[in-house]
């Protein structure tokens, strides 16, 4: 049973993360699974969930060029 749920918990979080990536919304869970993969290194940590929030919220309206497909 417990795994069952474990299934059903992975699958809604991969639904979660492509309905962000089609809306253009920051997924942190992404965010941090990448950064062990690629940038982790004794000492230092992600950003938390806030940080990197507002990192994208910045990247997005403070950069001037259009943000949109059409």
């Amino acid at each position: 049973m417990r795994r069952k749920w474990r299934t059903i918990r992975k699958s809604l979080r991969g639904v979660s993360s492509a309905i962000k990536t089609i809306f253009g919304m920051p997924d942190y869970d992404r965010y941090v699974q990448h950064w062990y993969a690629t940038h982790a290194a004794p000492g230092i940590f992600p950003m938390t969930e806030r940080e990197y929030y507002m990192y994208a919220l910045r990247e997005r309206y403070e950069k001037g060029g259009v943000t949109r497909c059409c």
